[in-house]
């Protein structure tokens, strides 16, 4: 995508409201947090004038903490995707760039959904529901009453449009990214931190869906306006849901790297603390998206990565008759360590690393699970043996005489 399309990476409504002052001399958060403040400025004084009971008042707040929340999840798609780095894979940098295009179309295809949503509300509103107007501003309600809540239902349908729009073509996006990596060769791949962002995304859009439920308190008097919000809410949240989840899949590491750490059996983890420097072999395992060892609690490893946790974390594979066999990887970035706190969301995770240590080192986990070793050094969970995740920022890979810079 060239420079220009990436600066055009905004909605409508982020184009008009940019060219309003004082919006569009702030950033987007600040912004969002002012229209906040002048739309429940605007509904207060309108209700104090118009003699609106209490509850109409927090209901028109509610409304507008909806949308304000709203705008402060669906916002971060532009600014988060602009800084998005190119997958080194062409079949999967050209469908990003597809899905930025669709997202963010100069046609702004995006509000065709919420129009939509908007149009058949008003039509329900004014035709079939006229109660819920009527327990909202009362009998007769003045034009401008009308005007108001017209622009506030307007804000929130245009979001709901967006909530379905983003969210599908989020599912859409992830289930070709899955696709599109088992093709791979070689180096190619989406970097780490590229994938971790579009899982924040999709979870963003979960939270998205969850936050429509604050709307049913304005909609109880119409069960079948509650029941399309339940059924809004149960969608957009399973989609994105489903689409986070289908990208916690997509390999980060390309087929070379990925074959290497997974077929490996040892490592060296080097760490370092005021110019104490400390190298040592372990053994560790690679669930296809994090890379764990372990260690004694006793270690002095341990104790340097719990004063400074960035590591390096060397993969060799050595061919000693022929040097252009030789490959190698080297991780650096920082470490994870598990412990007690962990426990309560993380067991799950714990329980199956540890599997998987019992599956790739069934010799090695039955000697230090028995009394024959000291008890800093057996594989007593939690406790004794400490659980430590690699979690990379660079990535060196050598193949051959040849090194290799891979993007994280």
């Amino acid at each position: 995508m060239h420079e220009s399309a990436k600066k055009e990476m905004k909605w409508i409504y982020e184009e008009i409201v940019g060219r309003i002052p004082p919006f569009s001399m702030l950033s987007y958060q600040y912004s969002i947090l002012l229209q906040l403040f002048f739309l429940l400025v605007i509904g207060l004084i309108l209700g104090f004038i118009f003699n609106l009971g209490t509850i109409s008042l927090l209901y028109g707040s509610l409304a507008i903490l909806v949308a304000v929340s709203w705008s402060l999840l669906i916002l971060q798609l532009g600014p988060t995707l602009r800084k998005f780095r190119a997958p080194l894979s062409k079949d999967e940098n050209e469908l990003l760039e597809q899905y930025k295009g669709i997202l963010f179309h100069r046609n702004h295809y995006e509000a065709i959904p919420g129009l939509a949503i908007f149009i058949t509300f008003m039509l329900y509103l004014f035709y079939y529901g006229p109660n819920l107007l009527e327990s909202w501003l009362g009998k007769n309600p003045h034009i401008l009453l009308l005007l108001f809540v017209s622009l506030l239902i307007w804000d929130i349908c245009y979001r709901m449009g967006l909530g379905l729009w983003t969210s599908v073509l989020a599912l859409w996006r992830s289930l070709r990214l899955k696709k599109l990596s088992e093709k791979r060769t070689e180096l190619e791949h989406t970097p780490y931190t590229e994938l971790r962002s579009l899982r924040r995304l999709d979870i963003n859009n979960a939270f998205f869906g969850i936050i429509s439920l604050l709307l049913i308190p304005l909609l109880q008097t119409d069960r079948l306006l509650v029941t399309i919000i339940f059924t809004f809410m149960v969608f957009v949240t399973l989609i994105s849901a489903v689409s986070a989840y289908i990208v916690s899949k997509v390999p980060w590491l390309p087929p070379d790297i990925y074959n290497l750490v997974n077929e490996s059996s040892f490592a060296y983890i080097g760490v370092s603390f005021k110019g104490v420097t400390h190298v040592t072999p372990v053994v560790y395992v690679f669930d296809g998206q994090e890379i764990f060892f372990n260690t004694s609690k006793e270690s002095k490893k341990l104790k340097i990565m719990q004063k400074n946790n960035k590591v390096a974390f060397l993969i060799d594979k050595r061919d000693m008759s022929n040097i252009y066999e030789n490959k190698a990887v080297m991780f650096t970035g920082v470490v994870k360590i598990y412990g007690l706190r962990d426990v309560p969301l993380q067991l799950k995770q714990m329980l199956e690393v540890r599997k998987l240590f019992i599956k790739k080192y069934p010799e090695y986990t039955r000697k230090y699970s028995t009394s024959e070793l000291p008890r800093a050094w057996q594989l007593t969970p939690i406790i004794a043996r400490i659980l430590v995740e690699v979690k990379p920022a660079k990535i060196i890979y050598w193949r051959g005489a040849k090194q290799i810079s891979v993007p994280v």
